[in-house]
């Protein structure tokens, strides 16, 4: 029997970890932290497994309010 009780997340469930994911029929889909685990057309609700981590490029972040946008001050007047 296996010691790891981890359960992989299920359709609805809320991405912790950017990257790319595939359910159980094989269909990978690239996810954001915040986005929710879509249904599968076929089998509906289903698990889905961390594949590998996505490349930047490939994701849009919006760390607007991450990352204020910094205003310069001239002090030599």
């Amino acid at each position: 029997m296996s010691t790891d009780k981890t359960m992989d997340p299920m359709t609805g469930d809320t991405v912790e970890t950017d990257g790319i994911y595939a359910n159980e029929a094989g269909r990978e889909v690239t996810l954001k932290r915040g986005d929710s685990f879509p249904a599968d057309l076929t089998l509906g609700r289903t698990t889905w497994e961390l594949q590998g981590f996505a490349n930047e490029a490939e994701i849009d972040h919006d760390q607007t309010e991450l990352n204020p946008l910094r205003k310069r001050v001239d002090t030599r007047t």
